[in-house]
């Protein structure tokens, strides 16, 4: 063999064993990672948000610290590991009733729709969305205080969603948009301005799930005109579509004259800005896509005035990364 062919020969045996051991590497190093993968879902820190109101009054409590809370999933109580109080930028879709029912007071609603986007932040965005018998998304979520104005001026000046009240596909597409809100850390927030004379037609538990997800409050902003003023009295007050979201996810229902809209979405983005994010990282797994029950109390305090109530989302469903 002549010497050009030996050496050939020996690079050809080094490539060969070069690929060999970059093949053993890459399985090793997928044998290693594997584990982690399947650990991850107990180091994921699980955060909620909550707000502690005083039961009589209504008022906001404000002045607790991280001490102050105890969680328990399933019954098993957990180290709170994250908390915070920060006035985080909100994210917020406001989710418009342009039905039959309230179309004599819209205007009303719009007005005040737009007056509440003054005592919103900088770094706030908003989305509109609009339903009646169909729902849409008029704008998506932006800063551009203008051109939300705008979006909401055109769909409270149509009628051509329909007279209906079908809340439940309107939250449910509502509630998976929230799930991919531009800014990952603000707080996300569905507002929803309606007589409340709605219902979701079965899809309960599919929007919550999807609520929860996202991790998303609902609040309810009741307006009601004269239409919705006599279904209520038709129905004793048992129409209540919105009422059941807004207790899961901890948020709060507050009525409003037709001429208090804008005064009382004001009292809701205050209330918003004094929410806590309370965060612990579960002890126990479960099963995938599995709901794990939460519940969030405060200690017992003797010298405390007032009476205590923490509004929160009632808990979270496990997702495997």
């Amino acid at each position: 063999m002549s010497k050009s062919s030996s050496r050939s020969l020996r690079l050809r045996c080094l490539l060969l064993a070069l690929v060999s051991l970059t093949a053993l590497c890459l399985s090793v190093s997928a044998q290693e990672k594997e584990p982690a993968e399947v650990i991850k879902v107990n180091t994921e820190l699980v955060v909620f948000d909550a707000q502690v109101i005083d039961k009589k009054s209504k008022r906001v409590i404000g002045d607790l610290a991280k001490d102050d809370f105890e969680v328990y999933e399933r019954g098993v109580k957990q180290q709170v590991s994250f908390f915070s109080r920060d006035e985080l930028p909100l994210s917020i879709m406001l989710l418009l009733d342009v039905s039959g029912s309230v179309r004599p007071i819209l205007h009303q609603i719009r007005d005040g729709a737009l007056g509440a986007l003054q005592h919103l932040k900088a770094e706030d965005q908003v989305a509109v969305m609009a339903f009646a018998s169909k729902s849409e998304l008029v704008q998506d979520f932006t800063k551009d205080r203008a051109q939300v104005a705008k979006q909401i001026e055109m769909a409270t000046g149509t009628e051509r969603l329909g007279s209906g009240t079908f809340l439940g596909p309107a939250l449910a597409e509502a509630a998976v948009h929230m799930q991919v809100a531009p800014t990952a850390s603000s707080r996300r927030v569905i507002i929803i301005i309606t007589d409340n004379i709605a219902s979701s037609f079965g899809m309960e538990k599919q929007i919550r799930e999807k609520l929860l997800d996202g991790g998303t409050v609902v609040y309810g902003l009741i307006v009601r005109g004269a239409i919705g003023k006599v279904f209520n009295v038709m129905f004793l007050g048992q129409i209540k579509g919105v009422n059941a979201y807004v207790e899961q996810t901890g948020g709060e229902i507050l009525g409003a004259g037709k001429n208090e809209v804008d005064a009382r979405l004001a009292v809701v983005i205050d209330r918003l800005r004094a929410r806590y994010a309370i965060g612990f990282r579960p002890t126990n797994e479960g099963a995938p896509a599995e709901f794990h029950a939460v519940e969030i109390k405060l200690k017992p305090v003797a010298k405390r005035k007032e009476k205590p109530v923490v509004l929160t989302k009632r808990g979270y469903y496990l997702r495997r990364r």
